[in-house]
């Protein structure tokens, strides 16, 4: 059966103009179709809540066409909502060498606010929060360059497969960001999702600011409430 069969999907104004025939061309190559009556409309995060449509629709950012087709499975709309409110929306996390409390801490606030926790680093994890590069899977994903790249592109592929292919032309879009936990207490504290650039590892600029005693860094200016996939084509891990 194909990802998705059953899918009647309208593409909100709010999505860039060179995005939509991308979008088209992928939901429909996977048996989706644009005729009416529509189950889901696909929309740019922080445009559109669910109570604007009075529930007859799925209201999903287009981070959910582009994740279902790399890990090869449909996801589940509620994680992938294109609502301002929902800060950590696609986001799917998880954390290394962290205290109990502060993993409760995450888990609660990314559940809460859109996102997925795992307790284990997973193939489909987006954000992989460590306190230092040492972490043990930190090392385990810069030591092993394969790895990192199975990691983002979200599966296992064999060579040449359309799988592959697929995952390979979204790949700018859907890397793991390996980063600081201060990247969350700074969102939740903007209201929104700030630029993951600086918490990046192995050389977070503010991780280095937090050793020397100081933060210099403006961490939320320019932010905005990015999907995962617009956001991680300013990474570079």
């Amino acid at each position: 059966m194909a990802l998705f069969n059953g899918v009647r999907y309208v593409l909100s104004s709010s999505i860039r103009a060179e995005w939509r025939e991308e979008l088209s061309d992928l939901l429909e190559l996977q048996g989706a179709t644009s005729a009416p009556p529509h189950t889901h409309l696909i929309a740019l995060t922080g445009s559109h809540t669910q109570c604007e449509h009075h529930g007859y629709l799925h209201v999903v950012s287009e981070m959910w066409v582009q994740r279902s087709v790399v890990l090869g499975r449909r996801q589940l709309e509620q994680y992938y909502s294109p609502d301002p409110t929902m800060i950590f929306s696609g986001v799917v996390a998880c954390a290394t060498d962290l205290s109990p409390r502060d993993l409760e801490v995450l888990s609660a606030g990314i559940t809460s606010l859109g996102g997925q926790w795992r307790t284990a680093l997973t193939r489909d994890v987006t954000h992989l929060f460590a306190l230092h590069a040492e972490s043990d899977k930190v090392l385990a994903l810069f030591q092993n360059s394969s790895t990192v790249v199975l990691m983002l592109t979200g599966r296992i592929f064999t060579a040449l497969s359309l799988q592959y292919q697929t995952a390979m032309h979204f790949a700018s879009r859907t890397h793991m960001a390996v980063l600081t936990p201060h990247w969350f207490d700074d969102s939740i504290q903007a209201g929104c999702r700030v630029p993951e650039i600086p918490y990046l590892w192995p050389n977070s600029e503010v991780m280095a600011q937090v050793m020397m005693g100081h933060n210099d860094i403006d961490v939320a200016e320019g932010a905005q409430s990015y999907p995962v996939g617009i956001m991680n084509e300013y990474l570079a891990l």
